[in-house]
This record gives structure tokens, C-alpha cells and sequence, in this order.
């Protein structure tokens, strides 16, 4: 039930941010020199419906990277755990990090870096607009971390309570 309660809080602070939702260009600006920050994943995902236990949500991604080099990716998102309501298209800015430089690696400027799985915790509110966030780790030798910064609506988005475990899958779009 605490859980619920901190989630239900960081959704309403998320809502009353949304027009604050940095693009991805201004994310790498303000995180240029930072040792683990590589770039930003910005990902258009398609509409679902939560049946209680999960849903399933196609991804259409561009990763920028901080040195201005870009990828597209395609990528679906599954969440399971507690998933009710419906949601419309939205919209998600993800910051992305190598912890390799929290080690003394090099990171990667390759905009190919973030193929691969991941997985994490995650939590949403749809009431009208959406706010949520998740932390997923994977990628190029599990040393990937992407961060949800905002998720935005594109237009009414429905109405979800989502909260429990993320998985992404990202790869090249052909």
C-alpha cells in the first residue's frame, strides 16, 4: 500500500512538470561533461491495454548521443505486474548511461551501444496525461542504464495504473 502512496506522489509531482520535458538536444547540452552520461533515447510507443497482470507496447526510437552521432531503433516495452486501464500513444525521453566510467572505462560514443535487453522496476499514472518513470539496466554488457525522464501524452492518453517490473528489447531499425 506505501508503495502505491509513493507512486500515486511521484506521478501528481511528474503531472505538474510536464511542461518542463527537456528534448533531447537540451539533455545532452546540460549533461556534456559528465563521465557516465552518453545520450538520449527518444522513443514514440504505441497504445495498450493493461489485463491485470501486464501489457506489451511497440517502441520507435531515435538515440542522440551526446557527441551529436544518432541511431534509430525499434523495441517493444512489456510490463508486468499490477496493469489497469488503457493508455493512448505517448510519447518517452529516456537519459542514457554507461557505468563503465564509473570504473575508469572509456564510455562509448557509438550510437550503436544500447542494442539489447533490459530490465527494471517502473511505475505510471494515466489520468488524462501520464506521468511515470523507471530505471532499466542492460544493453552492451549489461553496463547500459536508462532513465525515463518524463513521459508526455500525445493528446487525452487514457486512463492506467501501472506499477511492477519493465523489460525493453532494442534493436537496429532496418
Amino acid at each position: 500500500m506505501n508503495r502505491i502512496v509513493v507512486v500515486s506522489m511521484a506521478a501528481g509531482l511528474a503531472l505538474t512538470t510536464a511542461c518542463t520535458q527537456q528534448t533531447a538536444q537540451q539533455l545532452n547540452t546540460a549533461n556534456a561533461n559528465s563521465q557516465v552520461y552518453i545520450g538520449a533515447l527518444t522513443c514514440n510507443v504505441t497504445g495498450s491495454t493493461g489485463y491485470v497482470f501486464g501489457s506489451s507496447r511497440d517502441l520507435s526510437c531515435i538515440y542522440l548521443t551526446k557527441e551529436g552521432a544518432s541511431q534509430a531503433y525499434d523495441g517493444k516495452i512489456r510490463r508486468f505486474g499490477l496493469d489497469l486501464g488503457t493508455t493512448k500513444p505517448g510519447h518517452v525521453v529516456w537519459k542514457v548511461y554507461q557505468l563503465g566510467g564509473l570504473v575508469g572505462d572509456q564510455t562509448s560514443a557509438n550510437p550503436r551501444v544500447i542494442v539489447g535487453n533490459y530490465g527494471g522496476e517502473q511505475a505510471s499514472v494515466s489520468a488524462g496525461a501520464t506521468a511515470g518513470g523507471n530505471w532499466l539496466y542492460g544493453g552492451s554488457n549489461n553496463q547500459i542504464v536508462l532513465q525515463a525522464t518524463q513521459l508526455q501524452s500525445l493528446g487525452d492518453a487514457g486512463y492506467n495504473l501501472a506499477y511492477g517490473i519493465a523489460e525493453i528489447s532494442l534493436s537496429l531499425k532496418n
